[in-house]
């Protein structure tokens, strides 16, 4: 007789996916473990303004205090720990390995996000802390419009986001912070099209004024301030979990996953920013919900 405990989901992060899922997969009435080392990239936005519903704007925590309550309101909790890897058994289940235990699931839902790339730059952290540094301009970008904006780039990508920033303000600037080779003349071509200001150079430090102002003094001795500040530097996606296991990135390093947000490896799932370019919480519940439902829908046909 087989007296292991097998539950039906490991969830693995709990951020906006994690706990979504986690919410879904308790309706569903499902026996599930939500696990969580407390690294939410959605925990340092200080206030989104364009998530549904709450048109005043919810900053990060407050929304995942609300997820956790309704998580819990339907039976659910978040466990504090860290999975250091995933295992396949003999017999198709997931061994979950954290610090403090082993755990075997039917399914798992991977949901570990991706964490910003952020430049060395003296008093960079200081200005982030205090709320003052963009990363979505699809999120914020509405909230700036008409104001001077800065944009901190290294690669095409950063030209891309001024462009798609464009459409808000007419004062624009990019900070080049490597003077890389990708500025050639059809991208400098194209900065000049846009009327987005080139600067180029090592930025030596940054700070804020009382008026939430930020200020750059660059290493050749010119300085510019802004309203606005966004970090064009990418991503690193947190997907060691599954790549380790076998399942496939696309050239971006965002999980392969299919439209039921399934990877490549039977019975494990993923959702979210790890997914997906387009970094918006409602696109990150919308994958979980497809997900749970999917989980749901193998564990009945099991």
């Amino acid at each position: 007789m087989d007296e292991r405990v097998v539950i039906d989901c490991v969830v693995i992060g709990a951020g906006p996916a994690g706990l979504a899922a986690g919410i879904n997969l308790k309706r569903f009435l499902r026996d599930i473990r939500i696990i969580d080392a407390g690294a939410s990239r959605a925990a340092l936005i200080p206030c989104t303004m364009n998530y549904p519903g709450f048109g005043e704007g919810i900053g990060g925590h407050a929304l995942l205090e609300r997820l956790r309550a309704q998580l819990e309101a339907n039976g659910g909790q978040v466990v504090s720990d860290r999975v250091v890897r995933l295992e396949r058994t003999d017999d198709g289940l997931f061994k979950v390995v954290t610090e403090t235990e082993a755990i075997l699931s039917r399914t798992v839902l991977l949901a570990t996000g991706v964490v910003d790339v952020e430049p060395e730059i003296e008093g960079f952290q200081e200005v982030k802390q205090a709320g003052l540094i963009r990363y979505c301009p699809i999120c914020d970008g509405f909230e700036f419009t008409r104001e001077r904006i800065g944009i901190i780039a290294r690669d095409e990508h950063g030209i891309d986001e001024a462009v798609f920033i464009k459409r808000f303000s007419a004062d624009l600037t990019l900070i080049d912070i490597e003077e890389g080779a990708y500025l050639n003349d059809a991208s400098r071509d194209r900065l000049a099209r846009e009327d987005i200001t080139l600067v180029q150079g090592k930025v030596s430090r940054m700070y804020s004024d009382p008026n939430q102002r930020i200020h750059l003094h660059m290493a050749d001795g010119s300085k510019h301030s802004f309203t606005a500040l966004y970090c064009s530097l990418g991503t690193d996606v947190r997907s060691e979990l599954g790549t380790n296991l076998g399942a496939l990135r696309n050239p971006g390093g965002y999980l392969v996953v299919n439209p039921h947000m399934q990877t490549g490896i039977e019975g494990l799932y993923a959702a979210g920013d790890m997914t997906n370019q387009l970094s918006q919480i409602t696109v990150a519940t919308g994958q979980a919900s497809i997900a749970a439902t999917a989980i749901h829908n193998r564990l009945q046909n099991r």
